[in-house]
């Protein structure tokens, strides 16, 4: 299913005015989702991405710097929401439109 200009602008003003209770129950999968994981997988990539441009002794104080892990762990929990809202409410979408495709 790809969406249009229009549909995504209803997709997202729907996604944005989701009741508490969804969003709650998206946190909480969310939550259990990286709970599953021990360890951040953008951390993985990250660490990838940067020994291609750092040295090994920068990339080690990296990899001990909690407060980056925590930002990590943050910017990777909000980027989840966000998509999971935005699937919640594209399945709303679809619901309310029949399940048509918006190309």
């Amino acid at each position: 299913m790809r969406l249009n200009r229009t549909a995504r602008n209803e997709v997202q003003n729907i996604a944005d005015n989701l009741p508490e209770s969804e969003l709650e129950i998206i946190a909480a999968e969310v939550d259990a989702q990286m709970n599953q994981h021990k360890t951040n997988p953008l951390m993985l990539a990250l660490r990838a991405f940067l020994t291609r441009h750092y040295g090994y002794p920068a990339i080690e104080m990296f990899d001990e710097d909690d407060e980056q892990h925590e930002a990590a762990e943050e910017f990777l929990r909000e980027a989840m929401v966000r998509v999971a809202r935005r699937e919640v409410a594209i399945e709303i979408y679809r619901n309310k439109h029949g399940n048509q495709e918006a190309a």
